[in-house]
């Protein structure tokens, strides 16, 4: 007749409480289960390593041989199983705080706009990186699609044109859009080997993000609304000839009546001050 498992309460054989390993040494179940809490207190195994996987970590780390079926009732017993349905755990976003700049490649903004392609009845988009301090276009991207992809991409270009280091203490600053959350723009940041602050404007709070915001209203004023466009060819060129004039040819009050690369030069030579930004 099967005797009853006191621990588990069913009919069978009792659980033994303990593994023995194939050097033929014992490991007690706490002992496992001490081991298993102490993998999900890591923030690596907060959200990861599953019963399966713990097999081989106490195997690799520790030289345990437990069996997967053990381990399963180990961690449904002391609620260490991963839900079915694992949260997803979102990293904190840094929301924007006021800033004082006085210089150039201390903040830039960015944001994406899109404008129509009359000939071919569809949209193309922009992406935009201002220099607030100059309010200088670092860099953009015109395409039938703005990803992940090309923002890192442009980010990326702009860091290498401007030649950024650690001393400039550049932070960029976006609303909260897909492409701005999204993973690879976060892996993007942390593998960057400068220190770059990726700051959010709150929801609804475009006034954060008035410098880009007000390229945006010179863009689409000044040249989606006076402009044909054939196909995606010719909207890209136009648009290319549109960020060389911003830069190059239009004035700036805030500048000294002057374009913008007209006002870096000028600032780099000390003939020109430019009144610090308050954003």
């Amino acid at each position: 007749m099967p005797r009853s498992s006191k621990a588990t309460g069913t009919r069978g054989r009792p659980v033994p409480g303990h593994t023995v390993n194939p050097d033929g040494t014992i490991v007690m179940d706490q002992t496992i289960v001490h081991l298993i809490q102490s993998y999900r207190s890591e923030i690596e195994f907060s959200n990861a390593g599953g019963y399966h996987k713990l097999k081989y970590y106490l195997r690799r780390d520790y030289g345990h041989y437990v069996n997967h079926k053990k381990l399963y009732r180990l961690c449904s017993e002391n609620n260490l199983l991963l839900p079915r349905n694992r949260k997803k755990l979102k990293r904190a976003r840094m929301i924007c705080q006021n800033r004082v700049i006085n210089a150039p490649n201390r903040l830039w903004e960015f944001d994406i706009k899109y404008g129509y392609i009359h000939g071919e009845n569809r949209y193309f988009f922009i992406l935009v990186f201002i220099d607030v301090f100059l309010r200088k276009i670092v860099g953009y991207h015109v395409g039938l699609s703005c990803k992940a992809g090309d923002l890192v991409f442009t980010l990326d270009q702009a860091i290498a044109k401007a030649k950024v280091t650690d001393v400039d203490g550049l932070a960029i600053r976006s609303d909260n859009g897909p492409q701005m959350t999204s993973n690879m723009m976060k892996d993007y940041l942390a593998d960057l080997e400068i220190d770059l602050e990726h700051e959010f404007i709150p929801p609804r709070a475009s006034n954060k993000n008035a410098h880009v915001e007000s390229f945006n209203s010179i863009l689409e004023v000044e040249f989606l609304q006076t402009r044909y466009f054939r196909d995606f060819a010719d909207a890209y060129a136009q648009t290319v000839g549109f960020m060389e004039h911003y830069s190059g040819r239009r004035i700036h009050g805030s500048l000294g009546n002057m374009a913008p690369l007209d006002a870096e030069r000028a600032f780099s030579e000390g003939s020109l001050k430019i009144k610090e930004v308050r954003a």
